[in-house]
């Protein structure tokens, strides 16, 4: 019973990819004004980098070129956005971040050591069996942009937010068409090796699992694509684990976002 019912949700997953409810932040102005300032916009979509609903959190972030913690100044929380407005006072790489937000909750179903959304893959309490486990559930998603502002300090690339990252192995507000860009996808510092990773870039499909937005790390953690196309791309990984302790519930689905801004070959 468990493994035909493993086998029809992994047919689902390749019959029907999900649209992909990713958050992202992508920048209004590409570089500060006269008084340092630089503006991003914040939101979730199903279709990045377009808006839909906005982005929230308690817990907005910046890492400088130091590698030291800063705050957005003024935020404007809109129905499909939130507008947020950033001052910088040095030179160098930063990281602009939506930090770890938790979200709504609901229930995973645990069936042989793999998790399933209650709902969501198209499975219900009512076809489970008995061996499986019912499992609550909330989302924990943090967004991330780095940008680059004259040459200083890349110290915000050694920042830990989150416990499911996406961290740059280069210069990841340095990257032109035909360049090979690589990360490392981490849960807990420990890489997610074979790890399915979903690659969103102009003129591509928005299905995770899809020929044309679908990656996979290597046995290092590793991922790597070379960009086709100038624009802005958006790399999201997906991950389910239990919870930390004191956590309200059994266990989190992580996703975390990085949205790289490709220029064109020089």
């Amino acid at each position: 019973m468990i493994r035909s019912l493993l086998i029809g949700a992994a047919t689902l997953f390749v019959a029907a990819p999900a649209l992909a409810h990713a958050g992202f932040i992508v920048p209004i102005t590409e570089s500060p004004d006269e008084e340092g300032r630089i503006f991003f916009h914040a939101t979730f979509s199903d279709d990045f980098p377009q808006m839909e609903i906005g982005l929230t959190s308690d817990a907005w972030t910046i890492v400088t070129p130091a590698g030291e913690v800063g705050e957005f100044g003024r935020l404007a929380e809109r129905p499909d956005r939130t507008i947020l407005e950033a001052t910088l006072e040095e030179s160098g790489l930063y990281r602009f971040s939506s930090g770890e937000r938790l979200g709504r909750t609901g229930e995973v179903a645990r069936i042989a050591g793999t998790y399933f959304l209650l709902g969501g893959d198209g499975l219900d309490k009512e076809t489970l069996p008995e061996e499986a486990d019912v499992l609550t559930s909330q989302t924990a998603t943090v967004s991330d942009l780095y940008l680059a502002f004259g040459k200083g300090p890349h110290a915000s690339l050694e920042s830990e937010i989150g416990r499911l990252a996406i961290r740059p192995g280069a210069n990841p507000a340095d990257i032109r068409v035909g360049e090979r860009f690589g990360a490392d996808v981490l849960f807990d510092g420990a890489p997610l090796a074979g790890y399915d990773v979903t690659l969103f870039s102009p003129g591509s499909s928005r299905e995770e699992g899809e020929p044309d937005t679908a990656l996979k790390t290597d046995e290092s953690g590793r991922l790597a694509f070379t960009a086709s196309a100038p624009g802005e791309h958006l790399l999201m990984v997906r991950h389910i684990a239990p919870s930390p302790d004191r956590a309200e519930t059994d266990v989190r689905s992580y996703t975390t976002t990085l949205t790289l801004l490709v220029e064109a070959a020089e």
